[in-house]
């Protein structure tokens, strides 16, 4: 039996019956979050040894692009933060206070 991700253990840890759909998709997003920082984890720990992605330009060359696994991890740890926050403040009613709370989402 496979085990379920970090992102679906995670989903399923803040989903509510009932949750307004704001925050579902706040939820559904820190589970894809989640999900990139395990797999950012496992390269980042040697378990995985590639990270990379294919790009394509007009002329239908290929090429090959690798990121920063470490800072990629950092920045995606950081937003899934905010994000759990988020919810927490939404259920609590606490009104969102501005564009601040989601520095760093692209």
């Amino acid at each position: 039996m496979r085990r379920k991700t970090a992102g679906k253990r995670l989903i399923e840890d803040l989903t509510r019956q009932g949750d307004p759909y704001a925050i579902t998709v706040l939820i559904l997003e820190c589970g894809r979050i989640a999900d990139r920082l395990e797999k950012l984890d496992a390269l980042l720990s040697g378990e995985q040894t590639l990270w990379m992605t294919l790009r394509g330009d007009h002329d239908g060359d290929l090429y090959v692009s690798v990121g920063n696994p470490l800072a990629e991890a950092r920045q995606q740890a950081t937003v899934l933060r905010h994000l759990i926050a988020a919810v927490h403040r939404q259920r609590a009613g606490i009104p969102f206070v501005g564009d601040d709370d989601l520095d760093g989402i692209a």
